[in-house]
């Protein structure tokens, strides 16, 4: 029954999302989450306050900069910061990853500046670091200021690159298990009153295909969301910024999404692909296919994909499984992407020695070669004999 109702609000829903009339936030964006192909946008490149959505990178660089069991030390001056708290105390001890579930449940600011604290010694530090870490993912508008998202006119980021940084987050595993989480009892040094991380995440319990990602609200910014849903195979995330009503929005979104595309097969895993030329090579060249089944997110109504292999020239030798050529996707919208492609067979170099091919683990060149030298030595050493032969003939030794 769910689903049917599921269903009603997707038909509902597409004609006035599609005109742009039931999406009350000021910015949004829709995208696949596996290619980054953007699948709705409303003024997705104007940077806004983002406001608790920061946390998404502060999490991003936690996971990639710590592990799991690190140990995070409060700074003396944690209890100065202001709003959403996991009420830390000064030298307060928290593993990492429990940080990671009181930072993105709790949304704690204090856990943050922990957290920014730790890895780069100061709060400036670590906003450096994440613009850094913003700007090698391919964010344009984005400028961090602070590690939790408090109000600040420098702190900005686009709908488009907010989205391009939960993607990249939602890569790591870690990251998926929290932000899918409601309920989470982590463990602390000294504050065990308040262990328990609940989430403010209120989409989680509504809908069973979420997985994510991270409310966000301060007064300027309004209310904030980045989200994550998986149906039919594919996971869109989704970005609402100074929204009305988030949730519906939200809502709207996937069911856009979900209702006017669709995952459809590329390639297998490892299977032949194309072929990559090889010099010098045992073989003139190897075989080139994808490590996972490609799959692409197109339109329903466009279903349309045309692939090329790109291989540079290679040099043996070529390991199988390693990395040395691309797939090159485009889609009828003339969306494009490149999926790595690998050797799918061992390559060894080609062995030469005076000309002669290496077979059968000898060189027929270095067998002749050898044979000839051999002979050389034979020859040289009767002529000797003979030579000392003749010399001491009728002498006397002494």
């Amino acid at each position: 029954m769910k689903l049917n109702v599921v269903a009603a609000a997707i038909v509902l829903a597409l004609p006035l999302l599609s005109r742009g009339q039931e999406f009350s936030g000021v910015s949004g964006i829709a995208i696949d989450a596996d290619s980054g192909k953007v699948l709705w946008s409303k003024d997705a490149d104007t940077p806004r306050y983002p406001a608790s959505t920061t946390k998404i990178m502060t999490a991003l660089l936690l996971i990639e900069r710590c592990t799991p069991d690190e140990i995070i030390t409060a700074p003396a001056d944690i209890e100065n910061t202001k709003e959403s708290s996991m009420h830390l105390k000064p030298g307060e001890q928290v593993r990492a990853k429990d940080m990671l579930y009181a930072l993105m449940l709790r949304s704690a600011n204090d856990g943050c500046v922990a957290v920014a604290v730790h890895i780069s010694g100061s709060v400036p530090a670590f906003a450096k670091l994440m613009n850094e870490r913003a700007k090698a993912i391919g964010c344009n508008e984005t400028h961090f200021d602070n590690p939790n998202g408090l109000n600040d006119d420098k702190h900005t980021i686009s709908a488009r690159d907010l989205a391009l940084i939960a993607r990249e987050a939602m890569k790591y595993p870690m990251f998926r298990e929290v932000v899918r989480t409601h309920k989470h009892e982590i463990v602390r040094s000294l504050n065990q009153a308040d262990r328990m991380m609940v989430g403010k995440n209120k989409w989680l319990l509504k809908d069973p295909t979420a997985d994510g990602i991270k409310t966000g609200y301060t007064v300027p910014a309004g209310h904030c969301y980045v989200g994550s849903a998986t149906r039919n195979g594919f996971r869109v995330i989704t970005v609402t910024l100074k929204s009305e009503h988030w949730q519906q929005d939200h809502q709207n979104l996937l069911n856009y999404a979900f209702a006017k595309f669709k995952s459809t097969d590329v390639a297998p895993a490892m299977t032949p692909l194309g072929k990559g030329t090889i010099k010098n090579g045992s073989a003139p060249s190897v075989a080139l296919g994808a490590e996972e089944p490609v799959k692409e997110v197109v339109r329903k109504d466009r279903t349309g994909v045309t692939t090329a292999v790109e291989a540079p020239a290679l040099m043996a030798p070529i390991r199988k499984g390693q990395r040395v050529g691309s797939l090159i996707i485009t889609d009828a919208d003339g969306f494009s992407r490149k999926v790595p492609l690998v050797a799918l067979a061992d390559v060894p170099a080609q062995t030469l020695v005076g000309g002669v091919t290496k077979m059968n683990g000898l060189s027929y060149g270095l067998f002749g070669g050898t044979l000839c030298i051999g002979a050389a030595l034979m020859r040289r050493k009767s002529r000797r004999m003979r030579f000392y032969g003749r010399s001491t003939t009728g002498r006397r030794s002494f």
